[in-house]
């Protein structure tokens, strides 16, 4: 397995460096692992208030050769809309259903 390295590069260009990497089979698996970490920090950003702004992440080799950007916007939207992913826990919750009449009544 290969060594990944996910580097975090904020709007103002300010870098912080992965310095312990992880071991991956391939490089679709740390692209998969960077969409996640990417979807972690937007959630605690809404959580908690901070700012979405423009952020990367990079996923360099050992080398340091940057393979593969992952942007916040990529993770959020795709053609156009919000994006959603098949491993989506929120599906489970209520959501609201249209009646014959086209008013929306609660899930039960």
């Amino acid at each position: 397995m290969a060594r990944y390295f996910f580097h975090v590069r904020s709007g103002d260009d300010l870098v912080s460096c992965d310095r312990e990497g992880q071991e991956l089979p391939d490089l679709e698996a740390a692209r998969a692992e960077a969409v996640s970490s990417n979807r972690e920090m937007l959630g605690e950003r809404l959580l908690h208030g901070g700012h979405l702004g423009p952020r990367q992440i990079e996923i360099a080799d050992e080398s340091g050769k940057v393979l593969a950007t992952i942007s916040a916007e990529e993770v959020l939207m795709q053609g156009g809309q919000l994006r959603a992913f098949p491993d989506d826990v929120t599906k489970s919750a209520p959501t609201a259903q249209t009646t014959s009449a086209g008013k929306k009544t609660a899930a039960e």
